[in-house]
Order: structure tokens, then C-alpha cells, then sequence
């Protein structure tokens, strides 16, 4: 559901941009500089703007909350300290170490470069380009080396599809996930 909701938001995306000749860019660009633009110059641009960043926000928090719960848990297990702790220390890490940076890149902070770019830029380069990456290379090895046998057998391991697939994740995928990492940097 969320591939095809993010499908039509880029058929009703461009073309906007295009009709009202504004450079169509990814990322932050896009959506806080060229949409604006594009609002801005649209009938009832203010209501279809405060719609679009409504629901991004909604969105973000969504997809935030499922990332945050992995760290909450670990924290959680590994520190032995309450949810509640657990729930604060995250959040004041993200909001001091990610948050701040980022809102401050454009002001305050405009001078500090990192990598050559903006803080926000380079948190938006590392995470795109990196992290995502690395976290990708990370889960095809754990599923193809690190995966006990009961979880194996569970998806139906010893049928000649599942030993293909798992032979496809160990070999395959990684060097394909290698090739995209050096070819991004």
C-alpha cells in the first residue's frame, strides 16, 4: 500500500512541478524548496500545503516510531532500564545529536561543513547513501549465514525454491549491494 501511495504522489508530483516550470529534484530539495514554489502559485496552493506537510509529518513519525522501538527494546535488554528511561534516552539522542543540527544547518549553522556539505545535507548523504546501504548488506548476510536452521525450516527450507532463494540472498545480493554502496560514494 505505501509503494502505490508513493507512486501516485509522484504522478501528481511532477507534473506539477513541470507545469509550473520548477526544476524537478530529489530529496529535500524537492520537498521543501520545489513544492513550496509550486503551492505557492497553485489555486488553494495554502490548503493543498498544509494537507501535503500534515500527512509527510504523519508519515515520518510513523516510519520513525518503527525504528525507534528496535533502539527503545535494545536499550531496554542490554542497559536493564525501564521503557520510559529507555523512551527518553533515545529521544533526547535524536533530538540533541540529529534534530538540532539539522534545524539549525540552514541559520545558525550554515558555516559548519561536513564532508563538504551542509550538517543536513551530509545527515541526508550518509543515511541515503551509506547507512541505508550498509543496512541492507547487513540483513541479505545475516538471512543467508546467521539465520538459525528453525527459522530456515519454518520458510520451507530443503524445497529447491527456498535453497535457491537463500544461495541468491548469500551470494548474489551482497555483491549487487556492494556494487550500488561503491558506485553511490
Amino acid at each position: 500500500m505505501n509503494t502505490l501511495i508513493a507512486v501516485l504522489a509522484g504522478f501528481m508530483i511532477f507534473p506539477s512541478l513541470f507545469s509550473f516550470g520548477v526544476a524537478p529534484n530529489s530529496g529535500p530539495t524537492l520537498v521543501f524548496q520545489s513544492l513550496p514554489i509550486v503551492f505557492s502559485n497553485m489555486w488553494g496552493g495554502t490548503v493543498f500545503a498544509v494537507i501535503f506537510f500534515s500527512l509527510l509529518v504523519v508519515a515520518a513519525l510513523t516510519t520513525s516510531l518503527t525504528i525507534y522501538e528496535v533502539i527503545i527494546t535494545a536499550l531496554q535488554e542490554k542497559a536493564k532500564i525501564s521503557r520510559q528511561k529507555a523512551i527518553f534516552i533515545t529521544l533526547a539522542t535524536i533530538f540533541l545529536l540529529g534534530n538540532i543540527p539539522s534545524a539549525l544547518s540552514d541559520n545558525i549553522l550554515q558555516d559548519v561543513q561536513v564532508m563538504g556539505k551542509s550538517i543536513f545535507d551530509a545527515f541526508d548523504y550518509i543515511s541515503g547513501n551509506i547507512l541505508f546501504i550498509l543496512t541492507a548488506l547487513g540483513s541479505a548476510i545475516f538471512v543467508g549465514f546467521v539465520l538459525k536452521e528453525e527459522a530456515k525450516e519454518e520458510l520451507g527450507a530443503g524445497k529447491m525454491f527456498t535453497t535457491i532463494w537463500f544461495n541468491y540472498v548469500r551470494f548474489v545480493i551482497p555483491v549487487i549491494i556492494l556494487v550500488i554502496f561503491f558506485n553511490s560514494l
